[in-house]
């Protein structure tokens, strides 16, 4: 089971480097173009599509790789180790489940319910608005299963990754 979550969080990273890749190419077609006095149809449509699949769906390898930015104004009170904030851990963990839950659960709906109106897109190029939508769906179910995932790990006398990142010195610095 963890191979498989582990290569799921990787496959998001990848499908986020991808839409990012996808963004600048996009750009740097229409500059290209703008240049010889064309452009390429909704390529704004496009780079928005992209957007949101770079920011949701790579949620959850942020989060496991504690890049995230965490308010941490009352949790960081408290030193990592102590029973104090192991509790807290997993109370925010927790309250995120929630949170992204009905995230995930409301994206979905809307993927549904933009699949059963047909609703098309109102740029130039007429895309089934389901397809994009389908990105932020699924980066909010991923960044649901890891949290899930580190909930159950927390619980079973594991170490949440994004604090096993911490610990282990791995993460980027932050400017204090």
């Amino acid at each position: 089971m963890r191979r498989a979550l582990d290569w799921l969080y990787a496959a998001t990273a990848v499908i986020a480097a991808a839409a990012m890749i996808g963004i600048a190419l996009l750009i740097l077609a229409q500059v290209v173009l703008r240049v010889f006095g064309s452009q390429l149809p909704s390529a704004d449509d496009f780079a928005g599509y992209a957007l949101v699949a770079t920011t949701v769906v790579g949620l959850a390898p942020t989060y496991r790789h504690n890049s995230h930015i965490r308010v941490g104004l009352l949790i960081e009170r408290f030193p990592l180790g102590t029973a104090t904030r192991a509790l807290l851990e997993r109370a925010v963990c927790a309250i995120s489940i929630v949170l992204v839950a009905w995230a995930a659960w409301f994206s979905a709906k809307f993927v549904h319910e933009s699949y059963i109106y047909n609703e098309i897109s109102q740029g130039l190029l007429p895309i089934k608005l389901w397809l994009p939508q389908s990105f932020m769906a699924f980066g909010f179910i991923v960044l649901l299963v890891a949290l899930i995932d580190d909930l159950v790990t927390d619980l079973a006398g594991g170490t949440q990754s994004h604090l096993a990142v911490a610990v282990s010195g791995d993460e980027m610095p932050v400017e204090k």
